[in-house]
């Protein structure tokens, strides 16, 4: 077995434990058993279960970023594109969190721990955000003065909805429409867009 398949399998069996029993009540030896492999062959990979929980965020988080790099990447008018990319993050991330169990509820319960195991989701979201903004700047739909400023601003705000939007409170009292409505005229506010 090569190196990749032999990682990727170490990774998928610790995903399936931490879905199954949680991340604390999972062990080490509960994931080179899943996985079929020694604990030497685990730890060849992976110093500690913290190094492979990243690994397993970061597998995840992979995913949500190829799905926002391909709507980065089309020929759209820039407002369309923030648009359509500012949803479809919102819905890939909750299918992501939704799908993986107890994930979900560490999510959840140690929110402050997430943030340490999506950095690398943070960079490459604000870069795809950058790429964007700077479209926008360029041909003038956007009137922003910093593009890394703007797009720091557009992530700490899709992050305050993230929690809300993942356990279905944000619609309380609101229509569909009338939070797409206000949260455009928020991020079209703070990328100096005319209406």
């Amino acid at each position: 077995m090569n190196n990749l398949k032999t990682r990727d399998q170490l990774i998928v069996a610790a995903k399936q434990l931490f879905i199954k029993k949680g991340y604390d009540d999972t062990t080490m030896t509960d994931i080179a058993i899943e996985s079929g492999l020694s604990r030497r062959t685990l730890y060849t990979y992976f110093e500690s279960k913290v190094e492979i929980y990243q690994a397993v965020i970061n597998s995840e988080t992979d995913y949500v970023i190829e799905k926002l790099t391909a709507i980065a990447s089309k020929p759209l008018n820039p407002k369309l594109k923030i648009t359509e990319f500012l949803y479809s993050r919102f819905a890939i991330v909750k299918e992501v969190v939704d799908r993986n169990g107890s994930l979900r509820s560490e999510f959840f319960r140690n929110i402050f721990g997430v943030e340490h195991f999506r950095k690398d989701f943070d960079l490459k979201e604000r870069q795809l955000l950058q790429q964007i903004i700077s479209e926008g700047k360029e041909s003038g739909v956007f009137d922003v003065t910093s593009v890394w400023r703007t797009s720091e601003v557009i992530q700490y705000c899709l992050r305050g909805f993230e929690a809300p939007y993942i356990r279905g409170t944000i619609w309380r009292n609101n229509t569909c429409e009338e939070m797409r409505f206000e949260t455009q005229k928020l991020i079209f506010g703070i990328l100096g867009c005319s209406n």
